[in-house]
């Protein structure tokens, strides 16, 4: 089983890409660590057994396995676990291995505390393999155990990519749907929701929601202004944005949101 008919492309331009040093590169960027390592951190237990899916170059499970937690990082992009391997060699409760989100079947069922699945659903073009990919999350949880699900905003390729690359017109005219919907459309790479597109995919799922969390805000499309911020004023408005990262109107224009939920059966 791939992630998609296009799993080549995703390997490809990841292969390529400076995933990692993307999450500290600026401020804004940084925000999304933060805020998500915030929430990580919120919900574990001393002792917890984690599964990151979709962990690129480790910058979070490595982090968790050097907090003393036991972390296994499963990630699509060859060069991507290599680089895993070589920052994590002194680290003895930390493994890794390319995996796809679609096929966790190395795992069995209820074996993590907390499963993040922290970049497979930019990816996934159809409801088959969406629809797959948290079945799978939820699936290796352990009952009462915390899944997390990155998601990218629909409104975000417009206020981001749209502006930024003077893209406006050719996405609504392309790529969006008459209520600015973006399409799926694997050669454009990245997958992107309307937050409550997103929620209802967990209707039938054996999970409780717990919260939907903005984990970047206004910091991608602010991105200049908040990086020429004094260090003070910075500061201030990070604890803003943790205050209010959970409230509906600070999602909507949110670059990557966070869904939080907890596996019950």
């Amino acid at each position: 089983m791939t992630l998609n008919k296009h799993k080549d492309i995703i390997i490809n331009n990841y292969t390529d890409y400076d995933e990692d040093s993307r999450l500290i590169k600026d401020r804004a960027h940084n925000m999304e660590y933060l805020t998500t390592m915030r929430y990580i951190q919120k919900f574990l237990k001393p002792g917890a057994k984690i599964l990151e899916i979709g962990a690129a170059t480790g910058r979070y499970s490595i982090a968790l396995a050097k907090m003393g937690y036991d972390v296994t990082a499963v990630d699509l992009t060859p060069k991507y676990v290599e680089i895993m391997k070589r920052k994590s060699r002194k680290l003895k409760n930390f493994q890794c291995m390319v995996g796809d989100a679609l096929d966790l079947s190395m795992f069995k069922d209820n074996s993590f505390d907390m499963v993040l699945n922290l970049g497979p659903m930019y990816h996934l073009f159809n409801k088959k393999d969406k629809n797959q990919a948290i079945k799978e999350t939820i699936r290796v949880a352990k009952k009462n155990g915390v899944c997390m699900f990155a998601y990218i905003s629909s409104a975000t390729i417009m206020t981001t990519y749209g502006l930024r690359h003077h893209k406006c017109y050719d996405l609504l005219t392309r790529c969006m749907d008459k209520e600015g919907r973006v399409a799926d459309i694997p050669e454009e790479i990245f997958a992107a929701f309307y937050v409550e597109d997103f929620k209802k995919l967990f209707a039938k799922t054996n999970t409780k929601y717990i919260t939907n969390v903005s984990a970047d805000g206004i910091g991608p499309v602010l991105r200049e202004l908040i990086e020429d911020l004094p260090k003070k004023d910075y500061q201030a408005f990070l604890e803003w944005h943790f205050r209010t990262c959970e409230r509906l109107d600070q999602q909507g224009y949110s670059n990557h949101l966070l869904y939080i939920c907890r596996k019950v059966k």
